[in-house]
């Protein structure tokens, strides 16, 4: 069996902090994570998927599914992990171009994502939801996370 080199194991290591960290923000501001009404506080950390790349999209892909193991939607937005990494390689194929777009790709996916969610398990009207879920997802995602990644960028993370 051939031995990880220390590339990929600092790729896992990576990973598996940002999981870490995004589902115990998730989990810990339950009550503000969850809803038509939200503000994912972890959502900040897709300011770093531009800097770290694919470790971090992953990272944040399995934190969604676990941190949404606390959600009241249940089983079903354990689904939730697969239109994230989507969006997620989205911010990846933007960085280059405009962090801010990618931010903006990744809020408009999601809030639709989630409203659909919320319309089809609660019967909550989508429209109304998604408006909703644009500005809290758009806060955490577009307002924390690009101020991450300028401060992050500055400090010199890759």
């Amino acid at each position: 069996m051939q031995k990880p080199t220390p590339s990929k194991t600092r790729a896992v290591v990576k990973t598996a902090i940002i999981a870490a960290v995004y589902a115990a923000l998730t989990i810990s501001l339950a009550p503000i994570s969850f809803g038509a009404i939200q503000i994912r506080v972890a959502n900040a950390l897709i300011g770093i998927v531009p800097l770290i790349g694919l470790p971090a999209a992953l990272g944040i892909s399995l934190g969604v599914f676990i941190g949404n193991l606390a959600s009241p939607l249940g089983p079903l937005d354990l689904l939730s992990a697969i239109p994230t990494f989507i969006a997620l390689l989205i911010v990846l194929r933007l960085r280059g171009r405009s962090v801010i777009a990618g931010l903006v790709c990744y809020t408009m996916i999601i809030s639709a994502w989630v409203g659909a969610l919320l319309n089809y398990v609660l019967g909550l009207p989508f429209l109304i939801t998604f408006a909703y879920l644009i500005v809290g997802v758009g806060i955490a995602t577009i307002g924390l996370g690009y101020l991450l990644y300028v401060s992050l960028k500055r400090a010199g993370v890759r």
